[in-house]
């Protein structure tokens, strides 16, 4: 994670020096809390509340034309995210909290009004992709008396599918300070469509049950473009 960090910081610094002197660019830096949680896609998988995460890292507005009203926007983004479920195991509900770590690069179509005194409004639609690069759990399982007990920070990355694909819809607002300097502020939903669990199987009955979820968040985007 720290190296990943200092990736990021470091390509900060250099696009924000080359948008400085390109108005058809911005770029700015990102930090995001959010509240992800998991919609289960087996019927035996229940969610069981969110659990708090955040993103942080570069972002660029890529100006459509001579038009400031229309950009794609992107960026690089270390993405922490997780959620709690439970599955019924026996007489019992069992509990996993899980939490994961992405390296997140969306591409989305930002639409923004005209200048409002020093504010514009801002709505975005458009599509994510992610990839894997951690993920622990702690959760409930049976030990070999057959006894519940609680396992925590359990790496499962060979667990969880690599890429994760989403759904993002966001709004929110920039202030301009001065000159190409704006404060930005908004509401993002990333609600993913692909499965995250890999070969993750639980008996029911006489049977195993593959589990199968998709992760979603809703999170708090603040940052600076310069």
């Amino acid at each position: 994670m720290k190296k990943v960090s200092a990736i990021l910081c470091a390509l900060a610094l250099v696009v924000s020096s080359a948008s400085a002197q390109d108005k058809s660019v911005r770029f700015g830096i990102k930090f995001a809390p959010n509240l992800g949680f998991f919609h289960p896609d087996t019927k035996e998988l229940k969610n069981d509340g969110v659990r708090f995460g955040y993103t942080f890292g570069l972002m660029g507005d890529f100006m459509m034309g001579a038009n400031q009203n229309y950009a794609v926007s992107t960026g690089l983004f270390l993405n922490n995210v997780g959620g709690k479920t439970t599955f019924p195991y026996g007489n019992e509900n069992l509990l996993t909290e899980s939490k994961y770590q992405y390296i997140e690069v969306p591409i989305t179509l930002k639409l923004k009004t005209n200048e409002i005194g020093y504010m514009t409004y801002y709505g975005q639609i458009g599509f994510g992709a992610a990839f894997n690069i951690a993920a622990k759990s702690d959760f409930d399982w049976p030990d070999s008396t057959g006894k519940v007990v609680r396992f925590s920070g359990e790496k499962i990355t060979d667990k969880t599918n690599l890429f994760k694909a989403s759904l993002i819809v966001g709004a929110g607002l920039e202030f301009n300070f001065s000159g190409n300097t704006s404060a930005m502020i908004g509401v993002t939903y990333n609600n993913g469509f692909t499965n995250i669990l890999k070969d993750k199987k639980v008996p029911v009955g006489t049977e195993e049950r593959e589990l199968r979820a998709k992760q979603n968040y809703i999170e708090l985007s603040l940052g600076v473009f310069f």
